[in-house]
């Protein structure tokens, strides 16, 4: 007698693997076209390593969490006040994209 049936043990898998999401390259080119325009030149040269990955990475989700990377790229250039400011500016092209409470809790401000 099988102590896990397949089905069983294919559906735990399942659960416990990591969600693989692959958006259509054609609605994450203006994502990343925004994200380079904000980091711009300077933090470009700053961190030629999150350029690369802007460029690369294959779903929405990545792309809004190394938002955190370009605060810290751009604090170190213009101040934290306005570095925030511009990475909070690109949640409009997130939308239908990544879910709302996403976005709703990135324009959150904490004291």
């Amino acid at each position: 007698m099988r102590w896990f049936k397949p089905g069983i043990r294919n559906s735990i898998s399942a659960l416990l693997s990591p969600e693989t999401r692959k958006d259509s390259p054609e609605s994450l080119e203006p994502v990343r076209e925004a994200m380079l325009a904000v980091l711009g030149e300077e933090g470009a040269k700053a961190n030629p390593q999150l350029t690369r990955k802007l460029k690369y990475l294959h779903d929405a989700h990545a792309l809004w969490f190394a938002r955190a990377e370009m605060v810290a790229v751009l604090s170190q250039l213009h101040g934290e006040a306005l570095a925030v400011h511009r990475v909070q500016s690109l949640s409009p092209v997130f939308q239908g994209l990544v879910p709302k409470s996403l976005i709703d809790a990135g324009r959150t401000r904490r004291p």
